[in-house]
């Protein structure tokens, strides 16, 4: 009986460790969210804006992982305006979950052109595979895929604006680029 036990107990043991060796060799893919529009003395405007790009990124790591791809979302809030820091934040997030691609993901405002944007890009992560020098970082390549969609910059476009279906249909359309 002890044997028998044993026995079940190393089956668990190499089978939870073969998925997870399997789940970390599959593609990885970070979907990195961050807001543009901060307004120091606007709170309630820059809660808009993360709740925009929040709903955004996740509905896009949703289509992502509904599609067989793995899908790690960080969203930074707006205040995050330190770039340097982010880049480190998001380079070392996507090495500790062995993601070799980046897909940002924003919801901003253009307030030149009055359009409000949501934003794709997807991102090579170069160095991500193979030896690195003991605390380096991998770099971030040039986009190789973007899908844009605009709309007025009105009161009744934000009121109605839905960034969750449509992160939803754009994860999906970014599926197909993300290759291998």
């Amino acid at each position: 009986m002890r044997a028998a036990a044993s026995i079940l107990l190393m089956g668990l043991y190499l089978l939870c460790n073969a998925a997870q060796a399997q789940e970390s060799a599959s593609p990885c893919v970070l979907v990195f969210g961050h807001g543009r529009n901060f307004e120091p003395d606007q709170p309630q405007r820059n809660q808009l804006w993360d709740g925009f790009n929040l709903s955004f990124n996740q509905q896009v790591a949703l289509a992502l992982q509904a599609g067989g791809r793995r899908a790690v979302p960080l969203v930074l809030p707006v205040e995050a305006t330190d770039i340097q820091r982010n880049q480190r934040l998001l380079l070392a997030q996507a090495v500790s979950s062995g993601c070799n691609q980046i897909l940002e993901t924003s919801v901003f405002s253009d307030p030149e052109a009055l359009m409000l944007v949501a934003r794709l890009r997807i991102y090579p992560l170069l160095g991500s595979k193979g030896p690195r020098l003991a605390g380096s970082l991998p770099t971030i390549g040039v986009a190789n895929y973007t899908n844009q969609r605009d709309f007025a910059l009105t009161p009744r476009v934000l009121g109605r604006f839905q960034p969750g279906p449509l992160g939803q249909l754009m994860g999906q359309e970014a599926l197909e680029q993300l290759g291998p």
